[in-house]
């Protein structure tokens, strides 16, 4: 979480040389490489079966649709607005997890995801209105919550089938269908030669912070903790985001948007341990 804090700030700088569309594919490529040395390392299988289409089912919206609406997003909006937005996908979890029948129905989690709700709707309204963050971007980056929120409902069975590395390495391929057309030809026209020495130095932390370090984290999280438990350190990423946003960037939150962080945080608190707490009653019964 603390990774993938910086990664808000880490992106909006990187877009200063290059494009959303150009980065998605940049990312991908060294981070796929990287993943595919440490499963040979290792020696996780890489053989697809019938059991890994869920894999890759999971790749093509968590690693392919959610991160051209993040990175889209992130475009048109500021680190610490983004990064509280992309906080509610612990609400969105606990909703999908009750719709998909992995876990049952608690009021707790109905009631924090109305509270994160509550908040999100003031960052978004004060966004629209601040120079830094857009409507637009707001909404782009809360759909990308919505998709980040099912893929992490899809991996709750896949992490007993497979090792976090190896489900993220398998996956990986299934969002080039979307990512290259996307990005393919804004991909070409990077200026590689002019590229400064921050910005190499946000895309090693994209790639090999937030994207390796960040996704295997996570999912070992998962799998390890389980997801409710997982999505609590959730609200660490907006408190990361928006004070490293002020050091680098200079960019502080309004008071709306203060107050929203602090709304969406004790929704996704109340939520996620509502959630967590009637799972561990389950597992104890």
């Amino acid at each position: 979480m603390l990774v993938w804090g910086f990664n808000f700030v880490a992106v909006k700088l990187l877009y200063l040389q290059m494009t959303p569309a150009a980065l998605s594919l940049v990312r991908f490529a060294p981070m796929y490489l990287l993943l595919l040395l440490f499963c040979r390392v290792r020696g996780e299988s890489l053989k697809y079966t019938r059991e890994t289409i869920p894999v890759l089912w999971q790749g093509f919206l968590s690693l392919g649709v959610y991160m051209i609406l993040f990175l889209e997003g992130m475009d048109r909006t500021s680190p610490a607005e983004g990064a509280i937005i992309l906080a509610t996908a612990p609400v969105f979890v606990a909703v999908m997890s009750v719709a998909a029948k992995q876990e049952r129905f608690t009021l707790g989690a109905i009631l924090g995801a109305a509270i994160a709700f509550i908040g999100t709707a003031i960052v978004i309204g004060s966004g629209a209105q601040d120079k830094h963050g857009s409507l637009i971007g707001n909404l782009l980056v809360l759909s990308s919550a919505v998709v980040w929120a099912y893929g992490a409902v899809l991996s709750k069975p896949l992490v007993n089938k497979f090792s976090p590395l190896q489900s993220l390495t398998l996956s990986m391929p299934a969002a080039l269908p979307i990512l290259v057309p996307y990005g393919f030809m804004k991909t070409l026209g990077v200026p590689w030669a002019d590229l400064t020495t921050q910005s190499w130095l946000m895309l090693l932390h994209i790639v090999v912070g937030a994207g390796f370090i960040g996704f295997l984290g996570f999912y070992e999280g998962v799998k390890d903790r389980g997801p409710a438990a997982a999505m609590l350190y959730q609200f660490f990423v907006p408190i990361v985001a928006s004070g490293s946003a002020y050091i680098v960037l200079r960019q502080g939150l309004n008071w709306w948007q203060a107050i929203g962080l602090g709304i969406v945080i004790l929704g996704v608190v109340v939520a996620t341990r509502a959630r967590y707490q009637a799972a561990s009653r389950l597992a104890s019964a």
